[in-house]
This record gives C-alpha cells, sequence and structure tokens, in this order.
C-alpha cells in the first residue's frame, strides 16, 4: 500500500511539474499546478524549491489580482514562509559553527605552526652545537693522535734507550775489566825493561803510540759492532736519508767509517760536537765540517737531518 502511494505521489508530483512548466511557457498567470507542486514539495521536505514555488504562485496571483488564489496561497506561505525560515536559520547555525570550527583549527594550526618553527629553531641551534662538537671532538681525535704517537716514540725511546743502556754498560764493564788487564800487561812489560836496564827500550816504548792506536782501533771496532748490534739496519737506513751513497762506503774490515760514527753517535743522543770530538780524537771544527758535509748529503731539509736520524730503527717515517 506505501509502495503504491509513494508511485501515486510522484506520479503526481510530475504532472504538477508538467502542468506548471505548461503554465508558465504559455504565460499563464493561474499557476496552480505550481501552487500544488510547492506544497507537495514543502510536506516531502524539500523546502527551498517549495518555497521558491509558492513566492512565485503568490507574485503571479498578486499580479492578476485574484483574491481567492491569492487567500489561498496566504494561507499556505507562512507555513512554508516559516519552514524557510527554520531552514535559513538552521543553516546560519551551520554556518557560524563551520566558521567558528575553521577559525579554532585555523588559531590551533598558526599555533601548532607556531610550536613547529620553534622546535625547528631549536633543531637547528642543536645541530650547530652537535656539528660543532663534531669538529670538537674530530679535533680532539686528531690531538689524541698526535699525543699517541709521542707517547709511541717515546715508550719507542725508553724502550731502546733501556735496551742501549743494558748493551753498552755490559760492553762498558767487559771493555775496561780488559784494560784494566791490558794496563798491568803493559806495565809488567815497561817494569821488565826498567829492571833489566833497558832503558833506551823503555824510552821507545813510552814514546810510541802502537799501543794506543791498536787500543783505539779494537775500541771503535766494539763499538761499531755493538752499535750494529742495537740497529742493525743502520746503514740501509742512513742511506735513505741521503741523495747517494758516497758516505756509506766502507772499506775492507771496516763495520763503520767516521761518518757513520758521528751519525751513530747522534742517534744515541750524543749530539754535542765536543763530546763527539772528544769520542773519537777530532778536534771541534772537525767534527763540525763532518757534520755539515752529512746534512749537504741530506734529501730533505737540513734542519730536520737530525729528526729524521732519531728516527732510524724506531719504524716511524
Amino acid at each position: 500500500m506505501l509502495i503504491i502511494q509513494k508511485k501515486d505521489r510522484e506520479a503526481e508530483k510530475r504532472w504538477l511539474a508538467i502542468s506548471a512548466i505548461s503554465d508558465l511557457k504559455l504565460a499563464k498567470k493561474e499557476n496552480i499546478s505550481l501552487r500544488n507542486l510547492a506544497f507537495l514539495l514543502y510536506e516531502e521536505g524539500d523546502i527551498d524549491r517549495a518555497y521558491n514555488y509558492i513566492q512565485r504562485s503568490l507574485e503571479d496571483a498578486l499580479f492578476c489580482n485574484a483574491r481567492l488564489r491569492t487567500y489561498e496561497i496566504s494561507k499556505m506561505m507562512p507555513i512554508i514562509s516559516e519552514a524557510y525560515e527554520h531552514q535559513n536559520q538552521k543553516n546560519q547555525k551551520q554556518l557560524w559553527l563551520f566558521l567558528v570550527s575553521v577559525s579554532l583549527l585555523t588559531v590551533i594550526l598558526l599555533i601548532v605552526l607556531i610550536l613547529l618553527f620553534k622546535q625547528m629553531k631549536k633543531l637547528k641551534i642543536a645541530q650547530k652545537d652537535l656539528n660543532n662538537a663534531n669538529s670538537q671532538l674530530l679535533e680532539l681525535n686528531i690531538a689524541l693522535q698526535a699525543i699517541n704517537l709521542k707517547l709511541k716514540e717515546t715508550n719507542s725511546t725508553l724502550t731502546e734507550a733501556n735496551l742501549v743502556k743494558e748493551i753498552y754498560i755490559g760492553k762498558y764493564m767487559d771493555q775496561c775489566s780488559d784494560y784494566i788487564g791490558k794496563l798491568e800487561g803493559y806495565r809488567r812489560k815497561l817494569n821488565v825493561m826498567a829492571t833489566a836496564g833497558k832503558m833506551n827500550n823503555l824510552i821507545s816504548a813510552i814514546k810510541s803510540k802502537q799501543f794506543i792506536e791498536a787500543e783505539l782501533k779494537e775500541f771503535y771496532t766494539n763499538f761499531d759492532k755493538t752499535f750494529l748490534l742495537l740497529f742493525p739496519d743502520f746503514i740501509n737506513e742512513f742511506e735513505g736519508l741521503l741523495i747517494d751513497t758516497e758516505l756509506t762506503q766502507l772499506k775492507e774490515g771496516e763495520f763503520l767509517n767516521t761518518e757513520l760514527r758521528i751519525v751513530a753517535l747522534i742517534r744515541l743522543g750524543i749530539k754535542d760536537s765536543a763530546k763527539i770530538a772528544i769520542f773519537l780524537r777530532y778536534s771541534v771544527s772537525t767534527i763540525y765540517n763532518y757534520r755539515s758535509q752529512i746534512k749537504n748529503k741530506s734529501n730533505g731539509p737540513r734542519e730536520e737531518f737530525e729528526a729524521n736520524v732519531m728516527r732510524i730503527g724506531t719504524g716511524i717515517k
């Protein structure tokens, strides 16, 4: 029954609409169909269209001065107008609520943007601080590496110094004992000459440098062997600091020559030319000339030569 009634109502609306269109095309001002269609639309809740149609019907009725139709329309008009006003008020409330909501959302969005901007600013500052901290950390790491390298060199030097000290103390004690024995034998030899009255032989023996030269030769040989025991690659590494190998050319039977002994003493930490001169039994000026000639053969800056010599045997370039 409801389905049939719904179909009848739709058909009624359709035919009323057709009739109203026909009236408008024929310029008729009665518009009964349009008035009835407006009422049907009002009942269905289509207030906007109902209001427009009833308003048009009222205007046409007033234009024709049709009092009866005007009266009939005026009875429906307040109902539809009230519904129309109610709908407009409802729409205005919804619009106002929408505007308030949009305003609140806009304010919230602005607050969020401001907070976000502040956070981004703080993040930028934090990032800058982090970059500065990383830079400082990198500098500290570089400094730490340099300190570790210095510490390694120091430890190497200490280890080396301890080894040199142990070896040279042992050699020194052996050699001193040996020299004491040789001096005792030399003293006995001279005593025999003096007791036997061989004064000429005694004077000749005292004036002779053969004993001293032989002992010096043995002393330097012992020094060379001991040093090369400590630094077996000394000559090869020293050649790497020179532009040629002229200074390292050895005669038959030599372990080190004068130039190499000077560099060996520097490597052992004896850098004073006066001490080197006493050790090698040369004048200070001669040792100075030797050192200048050696530096002139350096393949790097002269002022860095002795520092490079100190790195021999450490494995540090």
